[in-house]
């Protein structure tokens, strides 16, 4: 975006101004549209102090955005439509007040449409990847109402509700990564540090080793090779490697990996309930805005990348057209459990559904709260008990042959 510098005749009378434009074919455009007939058009200067960075050509920065940022641009839009400012102001002075090259690119390309006479939801469209389909419906929604400050108050809180949801699964799973690790680095330890001295000690006892200690020895000794340790973290990294891009790239691998993640004792549950509070929350913020059922439950489902989810409510996508009831379908879903579609009943009796969706999210966020806690408390303790029985059995497995050693001498 540039600053333009004008003169010209306005109702007969000559007038000057600077007018802001991507290019000066975009200024011309505008100054039209006002009635001006320019005599003279030149560019000032750039609209705004804080353009991208670079360095030898390049851009300092990546264009990516986190879903924090995305809530903080939200936040701001809304305060500022809220105190009755015209959509375009916000925008630019949300755009002055950004700093990194994804949001100043997002920002300059929205103002560019509103210019040549785009919608916002249109704009934003444009950037599936920051902004997902439930955002630009219910800013859709807010534009044909003319409350675009009350729903972006509600993607806000939308938003801070995914997050806090995403924060209480990455805070359950940090504690146990952390123990494995500790257990991984001890065992490590141990294999490369520990054993060659009882190795070197029963070498020269010159006695026979019990299988199993002659196993961990045999591992030591693999582990401190150097061309072995090589090749291993080579197999290693290549099996991790040929995992993730069966999961990524098949749908057939997505479905399994999804199919156990849901299956893993407490953590499953967790992440079950999640998906269920925020897809409860998407689909009655939708509701709300008058979309309809069958094309909420479609943007509702892309709140989860869990492909047996996104399967289940395909099915009652379809089934809609049927007739039944949304109760019966999600109970015929053996994903949904039986509370989900008991509330529902509940909502489709007093005519509420979308009271009910919105109050299923509580429900389940509730739970999500309670899953994590009781999860950390079973975590601990678990993990302790692991790490001493992976060290107790090393220890053991070393001691085995002292141990036979002096039941011979007896």
């Amino acid at each position: 975006m540039s600053n333009y510098t004008y003169q010209g005749l306005f109702q007969g009378k000559e007038t000057t101004g600077t007018i802001e434009a991507g290019n000066r074919n975009s200024a011309l455009g505008l100054l039209q549209r006002q009635n001006i007939i320019v005599t003279l058009l030149k560019i000032k200067k750039a609209a705004v102090d804080n353009e991208i960075q670079t360095f030898m050509g390049f851009q300092l920065g990546s264009d990516s955005l986190k879903d924090q940022d995305i809530l903080m641009f939200t936040s701001k839009l809304e305060t500022m439509i809220k105190a009755n400012l015209p959509i375009m102001e916000a925008l630019k002075l949300s755009r002055k007040q950004a700093k990194k090259p994804g949001l100043i690119k997002i920002t300059r390309s929205i103002i560019d449409d509103l210019n040549n006479g785009l919608t916002f939801s249109t704009g934003l469209k444009k950037f599936p990847k920051a902004f997902d389909d439930s955002y630009v419906n219910m800013v859709k929604a807010g534009e044909s109402s003319g409350s675009l400050a009350t729903f972006l108050k509600k993607i806000c809180e939308l938003m801070q509700k995914k997050l806090k949801i995403i924060s209480d699964i990455k805070g359950a799973m940090t504690y146990p990564i952390i123990l494995l690790t500790v257990a991984l680095s001890v065992t490590v330890l141990m294999l490369i540090k520990v054993v060659p001295v009882f190795q070197k000690m029963y070498g020269g006892m010159g006695v026979a080793l019990p299988g199993a200690t002659q196993t961990v020895i045999d591992l030591s000794e693999f582990l401190r090779d150097p061309s072995r340790g090589g090749i291993l973290g080579l197999i290693i990294l290549l099996i991790f490697a040929s995992i993730v891009f069966v999961v990524k790239r098949t749908y057939q691998g997505k479905k399994i990996f999804h199919t156990l993640v849901l299956k893993i004792p407490g953590l499953g549950e967790l992440i079950r309930k999640s998906i269920f509070a925020k897809f409860s929350l998407v689909l009655a913020n939708l509701l709300a805005s008058g979309v309809t059922i069958i094309e909420a439950l479609d943007i509702s489902s892309k709140v989860t990348t869990n492909v047996l989810v996104r399967e289940s409510i395909a099915r009652i996508q379809k089934e809609i057209l049927t007739g039944k009831n949304l109760s019966e379908l999600f109970l015929s879903e053996p994903l949904f459990p039986m509370e989900f579609s008991e509330f529902m009943r509940v909502g489709e009796k007093t005519g509420s559904v979308e009271d009910m969706f919105a109050s299923i999210s509580i429900y389940y966020e509730a739970e999500v709260d309670a899953s994590v806690g009781k999860l950390k408390q079973l975590i601990e303790p678990v993990m302790i008990v692991f790490i001493g029985l992976i060290i107790g059995t090393l220890l053991m497995t070393l001691y085995q042959p002292i141990f036979s050693l002096g039941s011979v001498v007896k």
